[in-house]
């Protein structure tokens, strides 16, 4: 028989955290928002729903964001 080890939850989910900051497709402010509250022990659908609503209206209120609309 063949001891392999199974990952657990945590480390599968830091894998993929950490291969998900190497991709530059995505938002790099999302991913360490993730990332941070993984890390902190905070990763749940409430503060993740939060983190990026605050994210979301941090970057609709950005003045250089503004006007930017071809009305």
């Amino acid at each position: 028989m063949i001891n392999k080890k199974i990952p657990t939850a945590a480390e599968v989910v830091s894998t993929f955290l950490i291969e998900q900051a190497k991709d530059e497709d995505l938002d790099p402010d999302t991913v360490r928002t993730v990332a941070k509250l993984r890390d902190e022990g905070k990763l749940t659908k409430t503060n993740l729903l939060r983190q990026l609503e605050a994210l979301r209206e941090a970057t609709t209120d950005d003045p250089a964001t503004e006007g930017s609309d071809n009305d």
